[in-house]
């Protein structure tokens, strides 16, 4: 018995030691194109912080808005040195008919520029003007400048295109490579020439052509291959690669096919940064829309944002759909908050705001498109549309 025991515990150890070794475990590393936050609680109160140029202030404090107690800033904050991201309460998640069990308050701030300022919060019931706050909470900021980083090199690249890029317009570096490659048969007298009249060679150089046969058995004649011709991004600007396909001696007579690419030659990367003069501070581009907005088209920096603030009601069973079905490769939602409106009397129904922020990520264009519906109503003419398109440069 003792012994059967003993390999029981065995086996189940070596189980568990299997499943371990079958577990990969991810290292969770910060994005690095997401800002550094910096988390706040109750136990800093009256505390010097220290942040930077760029990053997130995120206070989290306790409290329990079913007594009427709501947290709350005091005016006195340094708008140029801290910005107000906008705050929310969420409440725990408790068993089915639970109540008054308390919730969290999130307060969030963007550091912009260096300074000394101070967040200061009171817990009060809105309707009692005249009373002393139950609750004071304060804490000291003092910002710093971004640190300098180094531009990083433009890795040079070899772009390869063919038949099927035909009519694009293609963007490369200074330094770059193009290798445009077209199906041809030297062996019935025709081969791709290039029209030098519409390449400007002093932005995109012509390294030459050559031609490439297809591997075919030996003594096989009238065999077919490939056209590859060369270019080198020289400098900065906008120029085409025409080329057609056609007998040499036949002047008057125009290419049985033709290939066009447009090129847009963007400039290399800039020195890296001199680490001797202090770094410069930047301010994140943010856009802030509300209802008013809609139908409006908006620019915005990359690593910007876009705040929408819009009129809700959830509580008539409406809410902002298709937050997330936007272009993720330009625009990345990145908050969808909902805050209800002021309710000191213990009225029901009572709507509020969506907040509903998106971080520009590369340029392009974007649209944001949202219905103001009931989900089982997605026909009903009482639906809300609110369109916006946002270009990221």
């Amino acid at each position: 018995m003792k012994y059967t025991i003993l390999l029981a515990a065995a086996a189940l150890f070596a189980g568990l030691r299997l499943a371990a070794a079958d577990t990969v475990l991810e290292p969770n590393l910060p994005d690095p194109d997401e800002p550094v936050e910096i988390h706040i609680s109750s136990g800093d109160a009256n505390k010097e912080i220290k942040a930077k140029v760029g990053e997130i202030i995120v206070i989290e404090i306790e409290g329990n808005a079913t007594t009427g107690y709501r947290w709350d800033e005091t005016p006195g904050r340094s708008d140029s040195v801290l910005e107000s991201q906008g705050h929310e309460y969420k409440t725990r998640e408790l068993p089915v008919g639970m109540v008054g069990y308390g919730d969290k308050a999130f307060f969030r701030y963007l550091v912009k520029a260096p300074g000394k300022t101070e967040i200061v919060l009171n817990y009060t019931r809105p309707w009692e003007k005249d009373v002393a706050p139950a609750q004071t909470f304060n804490v000291k900021i003092v910002a710093e400048a971004a640190d300098a980083k180094p531009a990083a090199a433009t890795e040079k690249k070899t772009h390869e295109l063919g038949k099927d890029d035909n009519g694009k317009a293609v963007k490369v570096n200074v330094g770059d490579t193009i290798r445009v490659k077209l199906k041809a048969n030297r062996t019935t007298g025709y081969s791709w020439a290039l029209a030098e009249s519409k390449l400007d060679a002093k932005i995109l150089k012509s390294d030459g052509n050559e031609y490439k046969v297809d591997e075919h058995p030996a003594g096989m004649v009238g065999v077919g291959g490939n056209d590859v011709w060369t270019f080198t991004a020289l400098a900065p600007g906008k120029t085409e690669i025409a080329l057609g396909y056609a007998r040499p001696w036949e002047k008057d007579k125009e290419p049985v096919e033709s290939f066009k690419l447009t090129v847009e030659v963007a400039a290399a990367a800039a020195p890296a940064a001199d680490a001797t003069k202090p770094a410069t501070a930047t301010t994140p581009k943010e856009v802030r829309l509300n209802q008013g907005d809609n139908g409006k088209t908006v620019k915005v920096g990359v690593g910007g944002t876009v705040v929408l603030t819009l009129e809700s009601n959830p509580t008539t069973g409406f809410s902002w759909t298709k937050v997330d079905q936007v272009d993720k490769s330009i625009l990345k939602l990145e908050r969808n908050d909902y805050r209800q409106n002021a309710n000191p009397a213990g009225m029901v129904g009572v709507g509020g705001r969506a907040t509903i922020t998106y971080r520009a990520l590369k340029p392009g264009k974007a649209k944001i498109d949202l219905t103001y519906m009931q989900p089982w109503e997605p026909d009903s003419e009482f639906n809300t549309n609110y369109t916006v398109t946002v270009e990221v440069e």
